[in-house]
């Protein structure tokens, strides 16, 4: 059966919150007047998701993965999944993102608008906020074309903003750019996979545009236990700066010679430059 967008979500270990957003995607489907269907994969969660999910929402398609997926490759292979069905776009999503009611109407509106005066529709990506005041996902615009892997979000309400990159969290892509653009790149470990997504798809002529109002609540991760966290020793910070959730040199080696060009040796060390620098920077003289 066609329908007129499918989501694809990954999950591990968020039970309710999965099911909420599920939940909020379909009535924001239905608010707009859409078909929708959805897959999930679940990467051996131990709290219930998978089983949760299929008594609760017959319209989902759960896959269980491996356990050691994790967010490109769970999202990777709910891809491969999704692209075997009949729809008319595909619907990034995080597991913890809660779409507004109007998101989905939002998203197509502003698709239909670029189109109309591109040619394309181009990729939607929608803006979240953690508590009404700021974004906390969305757009991204690089900040220099020296640091050109460096971004801020941008966001404009009531307007569209033409991107360089986007954060993962509520992405709507039409069918058409999904078949040209390809599958997110397994060869990244957890994260990445969405700027990598948006940088191929601008190589290919496709436009990456916000959309035009704040489409849902997603929390923006904490720094606490992360390499940032300062109350964590300097060799913990560390390992936490090198493992999969953070910058894995093999992933951003990857990333680095694939959209660096010739400055690629430059950009995949700085940033472990960087961090011992301002941890020497930091330390008491």
């Amino acid at each position: 059966m066609s329908v007129d967008v499918i989501a694809v979500l990954t999950s591990f270990n968020r039970k309710e919150k999965t099911i909420n957003s599920l939940a909020f995607f379909e009535r924001a489907a239905k608010a707009a007047g859409l078909t929708y269907s959805a897959v999930l994969v679940d990467d051996a969660s131990t709290d219930g998701t998978a089983q949760a999910i299929e008594q609760s929402y017959s319209w989902v398609r759960v896959i269980r993965g491996s356990g050691n997926l994790y967010w490109c490759r769970g999202m990777a292979l709910a891809v491969t999944e999704a692209v075997k069905e009949e729809f008319e776009h595909i619907l990034w999503l995080n597991d913890d993102t809660d779409l507004n009611e109007n998101a989905l109407k939002v998203m197509c509106s502003a698709g239909i608008e670029l189109k109309n005066k591109y040619g394309n529709s181009g990729i939607i990506v929608g803006c979240t906020t953690s508590d009404g005041s700021d974004v906390s996902y969305g757009g991204l615009k690089s900040i220099s074309s020296f640091r050109k892997f460096s971004y801020q979000r941008v966001y404009q309400e009531h307007a569209s903003i033409e991107c360089d990159a986007m954060n993962g969290n509520a992405v709507l892509i039409a069918r058409a750019d999904v078949q040209k653009i390809g599958n997110l790149d397994i060869k990244y470990e957890h994260a990445m996979g969405d700027i990598d997504y948006a940088l191929t798809a601008k190589k290919l002529g496709i436009k990456i545009f916000t959309a035009p109002e704040i489409v849902g609540i997603c929390g923006q991760n904490s720094d606490k236990g992360t390499s940032k966290d300062a109350s964590l020793g300097l060799l913990t910070r560390w390992d936490k700066m090198l493992s999969r959730k953070e910058l894995p040199p093999k992933s951003w080696l990857h990333f680095t010679f694939k959209h660096g060009g010739i400055l690629a040796p430059l950009y995949f060390i700085w940033p472990y430059i960087k961090f011992w620098g301002q941890i020497f920077k930091s330390s008491p003289k």
